[in-house]
C-alpha cells in the first residue's frame, strides 16, 4: 500500500479582468510513493488544447 497511482483532467486558465478567457484543458497520469517523509509524487501532462507535449511534474511532502 506504499504506491498508489493518479488520473486526472484539469481545466482551467488565468486572467486579470472580469472578461472570462477560454478555458485550456489537459489530461495526465501519475504514481505516488508514500515515502517516511511524506508523499513523493510524479505525473505526466499533456495539454489537448495546443501543441505543448508532455510535461513532467515532480512534488514531495504533504498536500496544503
Amino acid at each position: 500500500e506504499k504506491w498508489r497511482w493518479a488520473a486526472f483532467v484539469d481545466q482551467g486558465n488565468a486572467f486579470n479582468t472580469l472578461d472570462f478567457p477560454s478555458l485550456k484543458t489537459g489530461v495526465g497520469v501519475g504514481i505516488r510513493w508514500i515515502s517516511p517523509v511524506g508523499p513523493i509524487r510524479l505525473d505526466l501532462a499533456h495539454a489537448l488544447d495546443d501543441d505543448g507535449g508532455v510535461r513532467l511534474h515532480f512534488s514531495m511532502g504533504p498536500e496544503l
